[in-house]
Protein backbone atom coordinates (compact mmCIF):
# COMPACT_ATOMS: atom_id res chain seq x y z
CA UNK A 1 0.00 0.00 0.00
CA UNK A 2 1.28 3.35 -0.65
CA UNK A 3 2.05 5.74 1.25
CA UNK A 4 -0.15 8.84 2.16
CA UNK A 5 2.48 12.17 2.27
CA UNK A 6 1.65 15.10 3.90
CA UNK A 7 1.37 18.39 2.25
CA UNK A 8 5.17 19.15 3.73
CA UNK A 9 6.65 16.04 2.36
CA UNK A 10 5.46 16.45 -1.08
CA UNK A 11 5.76 20.47 -1.09
CA UNK A 12 10.13 19.34 0.01
CA UNK A 13 9.88 16.48 -2.66
CA UNK A 14 8.64 18.39 -5.21
CA UNK A 15 10.93 21.18 -4.14
CA UNK A 16 14.16 18.65 -4.95
CA UNK A 17 13.61 17.11 -7.50
CA UNK A 18 13.00 20.48 -9.07
CA UNK A 19 16.36 21.89 -8.05
CA UNK A 20 17.79 18.38 -9.23
CA UNK A 21 16.65 18.88 -12.08
CA UNK A 22 17.49 22.54 -12.76
CA UNK A 23 20.69 21.70 -11.25
CA UNK A 24 21.53 19.30 -13.48
CA UNK A 25 20.48 21.83 -16.42
CA UNK A 26 23.15 24.23 -14.79
CA UNK A 27 26.07 22.05 -15.07
CA UNK A 28 25.80 20.91 -17.90
CA UNK A 29 25.41 24.48 -19.07
CA UNK A 30 28.72 25.70 -17.24
CA UNK A 31 30.75 22.43 -18.40
CA UNK A 32 30.09 23.63 -22.35
CA UNK A 33 30.12 27.56 -21.08
CA UNK A 34 34.01 25.80 -19.81
CA UNK A 35 34.88 24.15 -23.11
CA UNK A 36 34.47 27.42 -24.80
CA UNK A 37 36.55 29.80 -22.73
CA UNK A 38 36.28 31.35 -19.19
CA UNK A 39 34.13 31.21 -16.47
CA UNK A 40 33.89 34.65 -14.86
CA UNK A 41 31.47 35.62 -12.37
CA UNK A 42 29.16 37.42 -14.99
CA UNK A 43 29.05 34.19 -17.01
CA UNK A 44 28.35 32.40 -13.88
CA UNK A 45 25.31 34.82 -12.59
CA UNK A 46 24.21 34.72 -16.07
CA UNK A 47 23.87 31.20 -15.66
CA UNK A 48 22.01 30.97 -12.80
CA UNK A 49 19.94 33.54 -13.74
CA UNK A 50 19.21 31.73 -16.91
CA UNK A 51 18.65 28.44 -15.41
CA UNK A 52 17.03 29.61 -12.71
CA UNK A 53 18.81 27.94 -10.28
CA UNK A 54 19.02 30.91 -7.41
CA UNK A 55 15.18 30.63 -7.61
CA UNK A 56 15.06 26.39 -6.97
CA UNK A 57 17.51 26.47 -4.17
CA UNK A 58 15.12 29.10 -2.31
CA UNK A 59 12.40 27.00 -3.22
CA UNK A 60 13.98 24.10 -1.89
CA UNK A 61 15.37 25.94 1.38
CA UNK A 62 11.56 26.94 2.10
CA UNK A 63 10.37 23.10 1.56
CA UNK A 64 13.16 22.34 3.82
CA UNK A 65 12.34 24.61 6.23
CA UNK A 66 8.16 23.72 6.90
CA UNK A 67 9.36 20.13 6.09
CA UNK A 68 11.72 20.07 9.60
CA UNK A 69 8.77 22.44 11.73
CA UNK A 70 6.12 20.06 10.57
CA UNK A 71 8.32 16.76 12.14
CA UNK A 72 9.29 18.61 15.27
CA UNK A 73 5.79 19.31 15.58
CA UNK A 74 4.59 15.76 14.94
CA UNK A 75 7.50 14.31 17.15
CA UNK A 76 5.88 16.47 19.78
CA UNK A 77 2.46 14.73 19.41
CA UNK A 78 4.44 11.56 20.15
CA UNK A 79 4.09 10.30 23.90
CA UNK A 80 7.28 9.27 24.27
CA UNK A 81 8.16 13.25 23.50
CA UNK A 82 8.14 14.04 26.89
CA UNK A 83 11.05 12.05 27.75
CA UNK A 84 13.21 13.31 25.65
CA UNK A 85 12.27 16.94 25.14
CA UNK A 86 15.06 18.88 26.04
CA UNK A 87 17.54 16.15 23.55
CA UNK A 88 14.89 16.84 20.60
CA UNK A 89 14.41 20.34 20.71
CA UNK A 90 18.08 20.98 21.26
CA UNK A 91 18.82 19.24 18.12
CA UNK A 92 16.08 20.88 16.39
CA UNK A 93 17.17 24.33 17.95
CA UNK A 94 20.73 24.04 16.14
CA UNK A 95 20.04 22.08 13.33
CA UNK A 96 21.71 24.80 11.40
CA UNK A 97 24.93 24.21 12.65
CA UNK A 98 25.15 20.59 11.61
CA UNK A 99 24.46 19.59 8.06
CA UNK A 100 24.70 15.58 8.88
CA UNK A 101 22.19 15.95 11.72
CA UNK A 102 19.82 17.96 9.07
CA UNK A 103 19.74 15.85 6.27
CA UNK A 104 18.95 12.52 8.87
CA UNK A 105 15.86 14.70 10.14
CA UNK A 106 15.17 15.49 6.98
CA UNK A 107 15.57 11.63 5.93
CA UNK A 108 13.46 10.92 8.70
CA UNK A 109 11.03 13.21 8.41
CA UNK A 110 10.38 11.86 4.78
CA UNK A 111 9.27 8.85 6.23
CA UNK A 112 7.29 10.12 9.00
CA UNK A 113 3.25 9.33 8.73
Amino acid sequence: MKKTMSEEQKAYKEAKEQFESINSEFEKKLAATKKLGKVDQQVMERLIEDTGLHTALNKLGAAEKALLEWSHEMIRNERDYLKNKDAVDKMYAFIDQNPKIKAQLIQAAMKME
